[in-house]
């Protein structure tokens, strides 16, 4: 049986830190592939002025994991015609791979709060849940949450991985660029050359001048 690690977000842009966690996750429990999933916000939700397009995260995605033998892209999000819950997806990717067993890589932090997922029972039942673990974040409190709720099978469905330790965000980058400061280590070198010849998270007086 296939073993698939999805991997969602944003990527708004996707940078090192992204890849490092990946990587880790992937040479610690082996996955098949590793699958970046690309998150897809229809122009008239994006609330921030300065979101990238679809068709630019997307681009920019496929550029970063290039280097990367076991990683792929899906725009299955995109495909399917918007935002949807984490439930509704993951049963579109049992469609698409039904002989496939699927876990979701998350932060850590986010195991605080996966209680209030959207039909978080039946996820649990779906996949397994691979949480890179951060420095000052504790998830064990969230696990034991869910276990106190659902019983102590949901423990087994929770897989940590530690990651290497990054300061590297994509606020921090949408803001040096904003600034006309360099981002050279932030990015893989395409990425980086990317951002720059389309000018993405430029203040307009920039993009101009």
């Amino acid at each position: 049986m296939e073993r698939l690690a999805i991997m969602g977000g944003s990527f708004d842009p996707i940078h090192m830190g992204h890849l490092r966690m990946a990587y880790a996750v992937q040479k610690q429990l082996v996955f098949d592939k590793v699958v970046f999933l690309p998150s897809y916000i229809p122009p008239h939700k994006q609330k921030r002025t300065d979101f990238a397009s679809w068709e630019d995260r997307l681009a920019m995605v496929r550029l970063a994991v290039q280097a990367y033998e076991d990683f792929t892209v899906s725009t299955l999000e995109f495909d399917r015609g918007g935002v949807s819950y984490t439930y509704d997806t993951v049963n579109f990717m049992q469609e698409l791979w039904p002989d496939a067993e699927i876990y979701l890589i998350i932060g850590e932090d986010s195991l605080t709060q996966l209680y209030t997922w959207h039909k978080v029972l039946d996820l649990l039942r779906m996949v397994h849940f691979v949480a890179a673990e951060r420095p000052g974040y504790e998830g064990e409190a969230g696990v034991e949450r869910l276990a106190k709720a659902y019983g102590p099978w949901v423990e087994e469905k929770i897989i940590h991985a530690e990651v290497p330790e990054t300061a590297i965000s994509s606020t921090e980058i949408r803001k040096r660029l904003k600034d006309g400061l360099p981002v050279r280590g932030m990015t893989p070198p395409a990425v980086e050359q990317y951002l720059y010849e389309h000018r993405l998270y430029q203040t307009t007086e920039r993009k101009e001048g």
